[in-house]
Parts: C-alpha cells; sequence; structure tokens
C-alpha cells in the first residue's frame, strides 16, 4: 500500500525463491517490473502478507490466488496493478 495515495498494489510470489526472491528484486528496482511502479517515484511501501500458500501449490494456482486477491481489493480499479 502506499502511504501518500493509499492505493493497493497485489503482487505474487512464485517459483523457487519465493517471497524472498520478489522482495529482494523489489528492493533492488524500486518496481519488481510492475508497469505502473515503473512510472512512480520509489516510496517505503507498506507490505502485508494476504496469504500463504503450500509449497507444492503450483504456479497456476497461485496466479489464481492472487487473481482473488486483485479482484477483492479492487487494486485494478483502484490501485497499482494494471493487469
Amino acid at each position: 500500500t502506499c502511504p501518500d495515495t493509499k492505493e493497493v498494489y497485489v503482487g505474487s510470489a512464485a517459483g523457487a525463491d519465493g517471497f524472498l526472491g520478489r522482495w529482494t528484486e523489489y528492493a533492488l528496482t524500486g518496481h519488481g517490473g510492475n508497469v505502473v511502479l515503473k512510472r512512480r517515484q520509489p516510496s517505503d511501501y507498506r507490505v502485508s502478507i494476504l496469504e500463504v500458500a503450500g509449497s507444492h501449490t503450483s504456479d497456476r494456482e497461485i496466479l489464481a490466488l492472487e487473481e482473488r486477491w486483485k479482484m477483492k481489493l479492487q487494486s485494478r480499479e483502484m490501485g497499482l496493478n494494471a493487469n
């Protein structure tokens, strides 16, 4: 969540590096490849883990969980998700 605008961003972390790998990429780049975040100045975003999936959860299932959270939080309509 952006502390200034209160906009929400939802992202998932799948693969061998999981959350730590994803978080490290955001820390290094300031945007983690997110199109909307690339257009903004880096900020001190508030991070919350919304859901934890088991290590045997498929990438497809992870993306479905991410989609569900984007819909629940309306992060496309009123947030920082473009996809």
